[in-house]
């Protein structure tokens, strides 16, 4: 057991724990706190929008808009999962100048490749399942590529520590995500749900204008081509990249895939406006989780990867334990609050009393939390690169709800999707305990100790040596 600033951790068969240091806690806090701000005013703009879009088009094309949406951004996340997961684990190793630009240039690189896949996948995808076909395909590529962009922009802030600019950038973005869709539906007195799409799509693309155009006339006053084109050391990063990245992609299209099983499947059994119940009520419950707890994961994992590229794995698993407990004392009084105003919440976002939603709060509320617990549980894999194994629970998890939404919605309707959320994120919490090399992870923190494990073993072999002679 250490004593450190007056808190003691107890090491555990993940490697003795130490505790965060005076600068560390208070970055921590910092951080945490900037990115909270950053999902406020989104987390706030994001629940008005559903309150406002449920009502300015009715469940039926909300329904639409939430089918095609999860759709869409199940495939960005996918497309850009694999590049902002690798730029946040590798962006602290390249620091000088030169290499910082290479760095840049690879994840440039990248961006192009993810848009241009992700739109052919999308292209062929949402016909072939009847989500979205025609000429509305083309405000489906276009939300995709600025969703895909946005994401990016994002990590590459996070990577670099600067949470003021996440801040910014989210702020701009939270509100465009809102006034535009409201102001063309005002313009074009429409209840279309292809209306909402764009003016989403408009949101994302706002704040990523100003820097796009500055760094096109850099290039263009340099002399410098806008094309992909990289040299082999360039190739060679993105290519490290893509090795740690690709499952934790795949990881994020399978985890976006789950709300996308949901409303695909309620929709082919009971329709579009009771997917847009269900959706509505997902939106704002998770939504609102998300902006409560993502802050801290979003705070740990930057900092998370920033000990352990300075080989300090006991400070990483610090910040993660940490945050992992804050996460815990911040859900009790939340869940107790919600047993209470379960019959209140489904007036409030859909304008009336509706007892079969009422019966989804808590379900929604359990199965969103535990998911923001995940994406900090499963860290040790992600430092380990241990991402495949990442991939092997998710893929379990998404098993476990596409099978479940199969045999139960058309029975129970949505509110069995409701408890499958619950179950699928509990699912992979458990999955995690067995999938963590929990010795591995302890000679990672511990190399000194590892290091006098194997002298200790060769002494030990010529004294058996010598006794044997």
């Amino acid at each position: 057991m250490n004593q450190q600033n007056g808190e003691w951790l107890a090491g555990n068969s993940m490697g003795e724990v130490a505790p965060l240091t005076d600068s560390m806690r208070g970055k921590l806090f910092r951080d945490a706190f900037n990115y909270f701000l950053s999902k406020v005013v989104p987390g706030l703009m994001g629940l008005l929008s559903v309150l406002v879009f449920v009502r300015l088009v009715g469940y039926e094309q909300y329904g639409r808009y939430a089918v095609v949406f999860a759709f869409v951004m199940a495939w960005a996340s996918g497309m850009a999962g694999w590049l902002s997961q690798g730029i946040l684990r590798f962006q602290s190793q390249w620091r000088e100048p030169g290499e910082a630009e290479n760095f840049l240039r690879s994840a440039a690189a990248g961006t192009v490749l993810s848009v241009a896949i992700g739109a052919i996948a999308v292209g062929i995808a949402m016909p072939a399942f009847g989500v979205q076909k025609g000429w509305a395909l083309l405000i489906s590529l276009g939300l995709l590529g600025a969703l895909v962009v946005y994401t990016v922009a994002i990590a590459r802030f996070q990577a670099s520590l600067r949470s003021a600019k996440v801040l910014r950038y989210e702020a701009v973005r939270s509100v465009g995500c809102f006034a535009i869709p409201v102001a063309l539906l005002w313009v074009t007195r429409s209840r279309d749900h292809r209306l909402l799409l764009l003016g989403i799509a408009l949101g994302y693309a706002l704040p990523l204008s100003g820097p796009v155009f500055s760094r096109a006339k850099d290039l263009t006053d340099a002399g410098h081509s806008r094309g992909p084109s990289l040299s082999s050391g360039q190739r060679k990063i993105l290519g490290e990249i893509w090795r740690y990245g690709w499952p934790v992609g795949l990881w994020m299209l399978c985890q976006q895939c789950l709300s996308v099983s949901d409303r695909y499947f309620i929709q082919r059994s009971s329709g579009y406006s009771e997917a847009g119940v269900y959706a509505s009520m997902y939106d704002v419950i998770v939504r609102s989780f998300s902006l409560l707890f993502m802050p801290i994961t979003m705070a740990v994992h930057p900092l998370v990867m920033n000990r352990w590229n300075a080989a300090d794995g006991r400070q990483a698993l610090g910040a993660i334990r940490s945050g992992v407990k804050y996460q815990f004392l911040m859900f009790l009084p939340i869940v107790v609050c919600l047993v209470g105003a379960a019959p209140w919440v489904p007036r409030l976002i859909l304008g009336k009393v509706n007892l079969q939603a009422a019966g989804i709060v808590l379900p929604l509320a359990v199965g969103g939390f535990l998911w923001q617990v995940c994406l900090l549980a499963h860290k040790p894999l992600e430092i380990l690169c241990q991402t495949k194994r990442m991939l092997a629970g998710i893929l379990a998890a998404l098993a476990i709800n596409v099978a479940g939404n199969w045999l139960l919605v058309p029975r129970y309707g949505y509110g069995a999707s409701a408890y499958l959320t619950m179950a699928s994120s509990a699912g992979y919490l458990l999955l995690l305990l067995v999938l963590t090399p929990m010795e591995e992870l302890g000679r990672a923190t511990h190399p000194d100790q590892t290091a006098a494990g194997a002298g200790m073993q060769v002494r030990r072999d010529k004294d058996f040596a010598t006794t044997s002679l």
